[in-house]
């Protein structure tokens, strides 16, 4: 029973991992960058959520429903950021060495981090959402129902994207990009644009996904680099461009960690997450859904 609880666990996470990490593998493959910003993306979108709702109740505290209400912001307001970020400074150095890209990216999260800090402290905050009974019990498993909503949030925010992706004239155009940027051009998409838009979507969603980590755990302005380097393990453990491949990822890193939190201790699991990334590389250098990203 106490494997299937800390399973059970790591699933409702690993979901807000997995969104995440689409964000970082959608600007990977399109924007061909590894952005080392996109862990800053969440906490930004984590305070706007705990800002909008402190707004409308006078502190961060409130309903279900008025919390939900903070996430069309959240989004909102990440995608202007990561639009804006790409077009006045990532795009300067699209096609030039790998380590300026890495370079720029780690700048703007750093500085993002010190600006976060100026305006709002290093103080942990986090959002508090009221509910009669804070837990479902079925079958013997404890499920926090904060949680629940977190994992159902994230998986909705996972599958609009794909659906985005795969319906749209713009999703179309981002595919397009991502294939061959010379070709999307010829037929009369704009590069640079498509780019910037899949920047902002990518920073939109990791900002959803930061107001629903905001309820369950404490937001800080450092708390960045651990969401980024997550994206990286999930990433590569799904195989690059794979959707379905960061979900499975995500889903599986969570599981990962929650048992090795609650077997050993919770100091392990990046050690453990890093071991089994090594040993992944080895053994299937092109991800577990590697065939499908190289197609």
């Amino acid at each position: 029973m106490a494997v299937t609880q800390f399973v059970v666990n790591g699933l409702l996470v690993g979901a807000l991992f997995a969104a995440v990490a689409v964000g970082f593998a959608l600007i990977w493959g399109v924007v061909d960058i590894i952005n080392l910003a996109h862990g800053e993306m969440v906490m930004l979108g984590g305070y706007t959520s705990y800002w909008v709702l402190s707004l409308i109740t006078g502190n961060a505290e409130g309903s279900p429903a008025l919390f939900l209400v903070t996430i069309p912001a959240a989004i909102g307001v990440l995608y202007v950021v990561g639009y804006a970020l790409q077009r006045t400074l990532v795009s300067r150095v699209i096609g030039t060495d790998i380590f300026l890209t890495l370079l720029v990216t780690f700048g703007i999260s750093i500085a993002i981090q010190q600006l976060a800090i100026q305006a709002w402290s290093a103080n942990p905050r986090s959002i508090q959402v009221s509910f009669a009974d804070p837990s479902l019990v079925a079958a013997g498993l404890v499920i926090p129902k904060m949680k629940l909503i977190a994992f159902v949030g994230a998986i909705l925010l996972t599958v609009a994207l794909y659906v985005f992706l795969q319906r749209t004239r713009t999703g179309r155009a981002i595919r397009a990009v991502s294939q061959n940027p010379e070709a999307a051009a010829l037929v009369g998409i704009d590069v640079e644009h498509t780019r910037a838009v899949t920047f902002g979507v990518s920073s939109a969603i990791a900002g959803g996904v930061g107001a629903f980590i905001a309820t369950i755990l404490n937001i800080q302005p450092q708390m960045g680099l651990i969401y980024t380097l997550k994206s990286f393990v999930i990433v590569v453990f799904g195989g690059v461009g794979s959707i379905p491949g960061a979900l499975v990822g995500g889903l599986l890193l969570g599981s990962v960690e929650e048992l090795t939190a609650g077997f050993v201790s919770s100091q392990w699991t990046l050690a453990v997450s890093f071991t089994l990334l090594i040993v992944l590389l080895v053994v299937k250098p092109n991800g577990l859904f590697g065939e499908g990203a190289e197609q």
